[in-house]
């Protein structure tokens, strides 16, 4: 086994460090996303895989292979100490752990959603008799925008327009897939949370920009700080339109639109990449170990 093994470990703290650095300077397009969330896809991938063969070495195969291979005369390289083995089995036991849990409460969360929706009288927008402020993208068949009487009352009828395509654009683009997967790597591998939460944040910047196209940015930003000002009193509320750096947002509407910078969400996808690519020296490096061992 060489070192190979180690290496996604230690390009997973390289990518939630450039992630959170990089997460306000990436401009919020679809492409974007999908390169962020491609990366946390293919380090989660790669780490997961490098615990598989670290764990396997529970089963006496590295041991039976360094026995054999002082029979022959041979020194293997950097041998899996028992030790890591155990460590890597305990890893994958609760990466597995943490994605169910994350699974059904996102399973959960939906049925109570749609369960809402059910009970609003048809229509792409469903209202909820609720005072606290809330506003949340349902996907579905089809999918609907579900808000409340109280977030309603607060703002005028440009300012609501500006909430329904902010959420509408979530259901547009799918944010709610991209978040899921994403989700999903951070709790196979916990060091990808950073990055979790920059694609929180960049959806919700993507949704904003989409808003702002339809009814200007000095509309979106005064509506999203209206709501957030309005809702400050409810410790659960702004579910939605209201969620992950509020005034991080305001101010980007308030400023210029982003101009795309490929060079970083490209790095991102690179050190993904480098993960992946680790864990397939490492799977040939124990392919090669079997063969030797145990040939034809």
């Amino acid at each position: 086994m060489t070192v190979s093994v180690y290496l996604p470990a230690a390009l997973s703290v390289l990518l939630a460090v450039f992630g959170r650095a990089w997460a306000p300077r990436l401009a919020p397009t679809r492409g974007t996303v999908i390169s962020v969330v491609g990366a946390a896809m293919l380090c989660a991938a790669g780490t997961t895989w490098a615990l598989v063969l670290l764990s396997v070495t529970l089963l006496g195969f590295t041991s039976f292979a360094v026995e054999e291979a002082s029979e022959r005369g041979v020194r293997l390289v950097n041998p899996v100490p028992e030790e890591v083995g155990v460590l890597a089995a305990l890893l994958l036991v609760a990466a597995v752990v943490r994605a169910v849990r994350v699974l059904r409460v996102r399973a959960a969360t939906g049925r109570e959603l749609r369960t809402l929706c059910r009970s609003c009288p048809p229509g792409e927008l469903a209202v909820v008799a609720l005072d606290e402020p809330h506003a949340i993208a349902v996907p579905g068949r089809p999918g609907r925008v579900l808000v409340t009487r109280g977030l309603l009352a607060m703002l005028d009828g440009a300012e609501r327009r500006v909430v329904l395509a902010h959420e509408r654009a979530h259901l547009r683009d799918r944010h709610h897939g991209l978040r899921a997967v994403v989700e999903v790597c951070a709790a196979v591998n916990p060091m990808l949370v950073p990055v979790r939460e920059a694609v929180a944040f960049l959806v919700e910047r993507a949704a904003d920009e989409r808003a702002a196209a339809v009814s200007g940015r000095e509309l979106a930003a005064r509506a999203l700080a209206k709501a957030a000002l309005a809702c400050s009193g409810h410790p659960h509320g702004g579910l939605g339109f209201l969620t992950r750096g509020v005034p991080a947002r305001v101010a980007a509407l308030c400023a210029e639109p982003q101009r795309p910078e490929p060079l970083l969400p490209g790095g991102l996808l690179v050190l993904g990449m480098g993960t992946a690519v680790a864990a397939v020296q490492a799977t040939l490096a124990f392919h090669r170990l079997v063969e030797w061992w145990w040939p034809g």
